[in-house]
């Protein structure tokens, strides 16, 4: 799918949810509202939308540091034929919430969240012993925050 095959109401709804999804009882009411559709149509336009893969979820963005979670950039340099395994490995962890491959060394980079520096040691560690492989752990030295917009 590229980005011209959405019709002007699909790219409304998509600029308006990236702002703010409605947090009330009826939020593609709320969407439609604010575009001149249906409740319906919106719900049923938001629904194929995920389908087509423009949305890849809906939920909310936690403050890791109020919930006293820690968290890791990390990066790997693992072997072209074992990526893919060392990848969906790695996704195996609930706190894991980016993981890509990129040109150069490291090529394996991931973000990892966990309760304590400790859990997530072990488990990076499992999978450095498993696929023989350095794992590099960034820790957060200071955050600048910014909000991501992808006008369309």
């Amino acid at each position: 799918m590229k980005k011209d095959d959405l019709d002007p109401l699909d790219r409304q709804i998509l600029n308006l949810i990236q702002e703010e999804f409605p947090l009330c009882e009826r939020p593609f009411l709320e969407i439609g509202k604010k575009i001149g559709i249906t409740e319906k149509e919106a719900f049923l336009r938001i629904k194929s939308l995920k389908e087509k893969g423009y949305i890849r979820r809906i939920g909310p963005v936690l403050e890791r540091k109020k919930l006293k979670l820690t968290s890791f950039l990390c990066g790997a340099s693992v072997d072209e034929a074992q990526i893919e395994k060392v990848a969906n490995e790695i996704n195996k962890h609930k706190g894991v919430t980016h993981n890509y491959e990129r040109d150069g060394d490291p090529n394996l980079w991931f973000t990892i969240t966990g309760e304590t520096s400790e859990e997530i040691d072990r488990f990076l560690d499992e999978i450095e012993k498993k696929f023989n492989i350095k794992i590099h752990r960034f820790p957060e030295k200071k955050v600048f925050k910014i909000k991501t917009f992808f006008p369309l």
